[in-house]
């Protein structure tokens, strides 16, 4: 009683403390189930075959949707939470057309799927019809007969015991290839097809039939920008231009009229047509009758 009486606040602080803890204990409750149930969704979500989301390729007309979910083993109905994406972009790099592959997400719940192609740059003879090379010089196409008319080709050797996927490492045809890789876009167009016959002369001819002259596979990117700048020359040259000569220390234009000698980048000058330099008239010596015979064809089908 004593004790009641000196403590008068006790019994009030007891009964209300009791209703408090209720409460909070019925809102731990709420949130564990709340909580539970999202950790049934997510799981459901991530294992069952539940659709959720959507896929979307973008960069490319060759790569489909359906492309892409063989690649990465993707089912019906798609699940995006379910994709891995580091193994989809490792098995699509293996897809001759794919250069790369890049995934990325949009709102609400689409995976875009941002392929690059893999680029055609030249088409070589082999022993049992033409393979088609990337800029990289592995082969991303082979064809009994060429389907490609819009890239150059690589005539003068013909390609070994090359399989679909590798790449080539004779240093004749990766040299074309690194010229033909320097070119702008227009030029690369313009270019009908690239002789190796002679790793030390190694000629080009435009799709018109002008003869590229481009010598060893020395400062190529030089050459091909050379190549570039006479070719646009040429447009404002008189007569009929037998060939070019992209020389780095001394390029030139042999026409059949007597042009003016004109400065280029690099500080040398073209020279005219009375140039004793030999060999003025184009001559495909290193070329074999089979190669005239499938290059002819290809510069018609390139013009």
């Amino acid at each position: 009683m004593d004790d009641n009486h000196k403590h008068p606040s006790n019994s009030g602080e007891m009964y209300s403390a009791a209703p408090a803890r209720d409460e909070r204990a019925v809102f731990r409750k709420r949130v564990l189930k709340i909580g539970g149930v999202l950790i049934l969704v997510l799981v459901a979500l991530f294992t069952l075959p539940i659709p959720f989301g959507s896929l979307k390729i973008i960069g490319s007309d060759k790569v489909t949707v359906q492309d892409v979910m063989v690649a990465g083993d993707i089912r019906e109905p798609v699940n995006i939470l379910q994709i891995s994406t580091e193994k989809l972009k490792s098995r699509l790099s293996k897809d001759l057309r794919v250069e790369e592959a890049q995934v990325s997400y949009e709102l609400p719940f689409t995976m875009v799927v941002r392929i690059v192609e893999r680029k055609a740059v030249a088409v070589i003879p082999a022993q049992f019809g033409y393979l088609t090379l990337d800029a990289k010089g592995q082969v991303i196409a082979s064809e009994s007969a060429i389907e490609d008319t819009s890239v150059p080709m690589i005539s003068g050797v013909k390609a070994g015991n090359i399989l679909l996927g590798d790449t080539v490492v004779d240093q004749p045809i990766l040299s074309a290839i690194e010229y033909l890789n320097a070119l702008d876009e227009s030029t690369f167009k313009n270019i009908a097809e690239i002789n190796i016959g002679d790793p030390e002369s190694i000629m080009a001819y435009t799709v018109s039939g002008i003869q590229i002259r481009i010598g060893d596979g020395k400062d190529l990117a030089q050459k091909a920008e050379l190549t570039q700048s006479m070719l646009q020359d040429i447009k404002k040259t008189n007569g009929n231009v037998q060939y070019i000569d992209v020389n780095i220390s001394s390029p030139y234009i042999k026409t059949d009229v007597m042009p003016e000698g004109k400065p280029y980048h690099n500080g040398a000058t073209t020279k005219d047509a009375s140039s004793t330099k030999k060999d003025d008239i184009k001559k495909d010596d290193t070329k074999t009758d089979d190669a005239k015979k499938d290059n002819q064809g290809h510069v018609e089908n390139k013009r």
